[in-house]
């Protein structure tokens, strides 16, 4: 036996042994925690009240000591700054200068606000949290629901494989005249690649308040794919507030195409949020909407709430091991690496806002069955049906912890859990039904991933479908919430695995990637759309509408089978063709190539790369020279046939 074997096997009876120790641990744990009731007000989320206990704690303890930083006490999923201001969300019935100014007078600093959500978003000082809480137009408390990106890790020969640059280098279709807005986290970069040539000189920033270069890298692929098309930005960051701030801008300026890359782990998961709604409303008119699947398959669970059966006599905890079709087990395992920050969402089929159904969540470590973080907001009729907790691992070696749900009042109910981060799960993994929030929307277009080397085989990580849509109003009559549509997601297939120029994104994998693929590829099919009919998208919301589907019967009809035959739940309808799609819509014809002098969008009208920089200088030096050179002897010679002829 090698030294390997050895190791291995030691560790297998190093848990063989501890595992009935866990069991009581664990359980003797979560029996010692019985005060899951806060004080303060209902409208107050949890995390919120046990931030504003600690460090109301912190201030009495600490005194002037200032090198305790209360920053260190935020969280993946809470922010505090070192002078005791959290950063919430504020849901008000009414969003008026009255209301606000009452919340200012708390010490409220104002970052941002969606009028047609009701939601304010800033930092107010922990202490004011149970006052702001209080008010009457105030109808609830939350930390923010903070964006994260769906991409793995960093020119594009993703081309190949989806056939655009055949659909733009011989049916001549480059994007001209379509409009694509990107939502992700920055475009710090944009200048540099400006400079080389990889993103035309102008693109229109509406925010890049949060910084990044994820936005870079999704523009440049686009430019790669669809270089005539006009290009804007705007970030998605911090939270849901500037997502649907960046629709709306995108709105205001006329885009035909939205794509993003953003997931937010607060989106409900079994109905339309409200950015799942604002997405759809931007389908309906007459927008194409794109965004990344998720990078969720391989670390993600799902299944009907099973009761222990009695293995603990006091607490209704979620059998894992059962509801998986094996022994009994109320711990699912979760490996987080050495130094790792994990976070953990949870959530079941009750509506959002009408939850009557108590579930709580628990992380303890699989070894001493300690409590590491929990969660326990009350839900009574009228709450969210979410629980988060984050554990950070400050070892070198991996940590493993349990991830304990309990029932604590109420009836049965489906469960989901993501997680974001750092972290794998060991077991129970459900790659199934993974794809949530605006993804899930029925009108946007939801892109799995598949590695541009490896065209027919999508992304180990690539979320799969269907979707699970509840009824809010059986939900609110029966004891249990109805699964009533199963959508059929993801929609269709891209590359990711290629280059760009971006910082940190010189190979950018995960649906991330993909989704530009796609959106860009839309851009050509939308421009040959428009040539053959002679309109522009913008000019009749009717036309608008009916190539939203147009452009969608085009990508999923000439799709390349890459699982069963027809639609399925891990590739959708499979890997998009560009040149068959735009081929479908032109039936024989060519785009003409734009007319001398390029296009409005300064990149010389398209085949894929645009003159600028030192090859368009010496280009424009090289033709004033060619004329110098042939004009001068032409006159001299057009000079003496004249003065030849004055002096015959």
């Amino acid at each position: 036996m090698n030294v390997l074997s050895k190791k291995f096997l030691l560790i297998a009876i190093t848990i063989l042994c501890i595992l009935p120790l866990y069991n009581s641990s664990a359980e003797q744990s979560l029996k010692s925690y019985k005060s899951k009731e806060l004080n303060g007000s209902s409208k107050l989320n949890s995390k919120l009240k046990g931030v504003m206990n600690e460090l109301s704690e912190m201030a009495v303890t600490r005194g002037g000591d200032q090198s305790l930083k209360l920053s260190e006490l935020s969280n993946p999923m809470l922010k505090i700054d070192d002078n005791g201001n959290v950063e919430v969300f504020l849901y008000c019935n009414e969003v008026s200068d009255e209301n606000l100014q009452q919340l200012l007078s708390l010490g409220l600093v104002l970052e941002d606000m969606n009028e047609e959500h009701k939601l304010v978003q800033g930092w107010l000082p922990y202490e004011h949290l149970e006052r702001a809480a209080e008010m009457g137009f105030v109808a609830k408390v939350t930390p923010p629901s903070y964006a994260h990106i769906r991409a793995g890790s960093v020119n594009t020969e993703g081309q190949g494989p989806i056939n655009s640059d055949d659909a733009r280098n011989l049916l001549g279709a480059d994007g001209r005249g379509i409009k694509i807005g990107v939502i992700s986290d920055g475009v710090d970069s944009l200048a540099d690649s400006q400079a080389s040539g990889d993103l035309p000189a102008f693109v229109k920033v509406g925010s890049n308040a949060n910084g990044g270069d994820e936005g870079t890298a999704m523009l440049e692929i686009i430019h790669d794919i669809a270089p005539g098309a006009e290009l804007l930005f705007h970030t998605a960051f911090p939270s849901t507030v500037q997502f649907l701030n960046a629709i709306t801008f995108f709105r205001n300026n006329g885009v035909d195409i939205i794509v993003d890359d953003v997931g937010f782990l607060r989106e409900p998961y079994f109905q339309d949020g409200e950015l799942a709604q604002a997405a759809q409303n931007a389908v309906d008119d007459g927008i194409l909407f794109f965004s990344a699947a998720g990078n969720d398959a391989d670390r993600h669970y799902q299944a009907f709430y099973l009761d222990d059966g009695g293995l603990d006599s006091d607490d209704d905890l979620h059998n894992f091991g059962a509801a998986a079709g094996l022994g009994d087990d109320v711990g699912m395992t979760y490996e987080i690496p050495g130094g790792g920050l994990a976070a953990f969402f949870l959530q079941w089929s009750d509506p959002f806002g009408a939850s009557s159904n108590d579930y709580d969540l628990f992380i303890v470590d699989s070894i001493s069955g300690d409590i590491l973080d929990f969660s326990t907001n009350p839900q009574t009729g009228t709450q969210d049906p979410i629980e988060s907790a984050s554990v950070e691992n400050d070892g070198f070696g991996s940590k493993f912890v349990d991830i304990i749900i309990r029932k604590d009042s109420g009836t049965a109910q489906t469960l989901e859990i993501h997680f974001n981060l750092d972290g794998d799960l060991t077991e129970y993994n459900v790659p199934q039904d993974a794809i949530y929030g605006h993804p899930a929307a029925s009108g946007v277009i939801a892109t799995a991933a598949f590695d541009w080397i490896t065209p027919n085989t999508i992304e180990p990580f690539s979320s799969h479908g269907p979707v699970s849509i509840i009824s809010p109003s059986d939900a609110a009559i029966s004891s249990r919430a109805v699964i009533s549509e199963l959508r059929n997601k993801p929609d269709i297939s891209a590359p990711d695995g290629v280059s760009t120029t971006a910082p940190g994104f010189a190979t950018f994998f995960g649906t991330s990637a993909a989704a530009p693929h796609a959106a860009a590829v839309a851009a050509q099919i939308l421009q040959a759309i428009e040539f053959v009919e002679g309109s522009t998208s913008s000019a009749n919301p009717v036309i608008s509408t009916r190539n939203v589907q147009t452009v969608r019967n085009a990508l999923t009809s000439t799709a390349v089978d890459l699982g069963q035959p027809g639609f399925d739940t891990i590739s959708g309808f499979g890997r998009i063709d560009a040149f068959a799609a735009v081929n479908s819509i032109l039936n024989g014809q060519v785009i003409p190539p734009p007319p001398p002098g390029g296009d409005n969008n300064d990149n010389g009208g398209g085949g894929g790369c645009s003159l600028q920089g030192p090859i368009a200088d010496n280009m424009i030096n090289t033709a004033a020279l060619n004329l110098i050179v042939l004009f001068i002897p032409a006159l001299v010679f057009g000079a003496s046939i004249m003065i030849k002829r004055r002096n015959d």
